[in-house]
């Protein structure tokens, strides 16, 4: 795809801050129809693509590896060993995810049955070189008892040691009782001490979680676990913070960090994201559609919750929302997804930093009619950044390599 489509509906390109803009879309991608992509990268240049393809059986998740920062990747590897067992959309896309030393785990829903809404959380590892990802692995510790519950919207980060944190919405007390969908969902979360081979027993972190919002959850080298994520009381979508400062075993702090009064009858599918810096802490970002919709910022700190003032991300865009946060270098990246003022024909995902100064670079706006974005910073100063493109009744997996000029 040439350059000029990929930056199509970009309002600037700033030279000042990005010294390039490349598209690194996987030749074996490029004319096939996939969507639910999403990214993971390490400190060593590796670089995880995962996306789904639906065929006559159902779902299929899969996995290419790149080992230069994601100039080039490797010919994919199907990651579900039963044909069709996904059960995968947008806000709840299997994810990969690497650990301090090289570890890669990829974790999604997996479908009991025919029914994409009753699914078990399951985990594959993928050593370096496999050719296969291993079997995979359930978390949660209710496959066994026949109830049609759904897990997913993960949420997964490593921990010190080569420990990992999952965190899920989890529908089996609302099964149990009998409620109907729609209703508030549980977030339920285990511990692997061993890279995602076995894991604890299954935790309610909360009974009031918004049913269709993912999670975000994040951990530190000091053992601190922070999820994010939507609380549903009653009407009311707010951001919530919980902290945990002994890799997962309990959390402190579980609180709405912000009340900002909006009221929603349903679901909006739209989960909050978290960073993570050296200094402890980071940034959180989450959309609402109280007042003029949009995505807001705001520093968290294990101590505090949120730790500083919220700030608009709404500056040329219109209803920006599904927030995605990553650090890169000293500064946070943001991507979002919305629609240009300048050019309200066009969806886009938008990217822009912020520097530890406060400061803003202007977006970046990637894409023609773009959606279901994510982000990966495999270098310092390099960020890769995979989107869905749907024209036509198609979609299909778009991938760029986005550098900024160093400062």
């Amino acid at each position: 795809m040439a350059l000029a489509l990929l930056l199509a509906g970009c309002g600037r390109f700033d030279a000042r801050d990005w010294a390039r803009v490349r598209e690194v879309t996987p030749s074996f991608l490029i004319a096939r129809t996939a969507d639910d992509a999403a990214l993971a990268s390490d400190r060593h240049g590796r670089v995880a693509l995962t996306w789904v393809t639906n065929g006559p059986g159902g779902q299929d998740l899969w996995l290419s590896l790149s080992s230069d920062s994601g100039v080039t990747f490797a010919p994919p590897l199907r990651v579900n060993p039963r044909e069709g067992g996904v059960a995968s959309q947008a806000e709840s896309r299997p994810l990969p995810v690497f650990g301090p030393g090289g570890e890669l785990l990829v974790v999604w829903s997996q479908r009991r049955g025919h029914d994409p809404l009753v699914a078990d959380l399951v985990a594959s590892a993928v050593a370096v070189g496999a050719r296969a990802p291993a079997a995979p692995v359930v978390i949660n510790d209710d496959a066994g008892d026949a109830l049609p519950t759904y897990h997913g919207f993960a949420a997964v980060t490593f921990l010190p040691g080569g420990g990992v944190f999952a965190a899920w919405m989890d529908h089996r007390e609302g099964v149990r009782q009998g409620e109907s969908a729609g209703h508030a969902s549980s977030i339920f979360y285990a511990v692997s001490g061993d890279g995602g081979a076995t894991w604890s027993d299954n935790r309610s972190l909360t009974g009031q979680a918004c049913p269709c919002c993912r999670p975000a959850a994040i951990g530190d080298a000091d053992g601190v676990v922070a999820v994010a994520y939507r609380a549903e009381q009653g009407d009311r979508r707010e951001p919530a913070l919980a902290i945990s400062r002994d890799r997962g075993g309990s959390f402190a702090l579980d609180s709405v960090v912000v009340a900002d009064g909006w009221r929603l009858p349903v679901c909006p599918v739209d989960g909050p994201a978290l960073s993570v810096d050296a200094a402890g802490g980071g940034q959180y970002a989450w959309y609402s559609g109280a007042g003029e919709a949009g995505v807001w910022i705001a520093a968290w700190h294990p101590s505090a919750g949120l730790a500083g003032a919220r700030r608009p991300l709404a500056d040329d865009l219109v209803r920006p929302g599904h927030p995605h946060l990553a650090t890169l270098g000293g500064a946070t990246l943001i991507a979002v997804e919305g629609t240009p003022r300048a050019d309200t024909t066009r969806r886009v995902v938008a990217v822009r930093t912020l520097d530890p100064d406060g400061s803003l670079t202007p977006w970046l706006f990637l894409g023609a009619q773009a959606g279901d974005g994510w982000v990966a910073t495999p270098g310092e100063r390099t960020a890769l950044v995979c989107w869905t493109e749907r024209e036509d009744g198609t979609s299909r997996v778009r991938v760029a390599r986005v550098t900024r000029r160093g400062r």
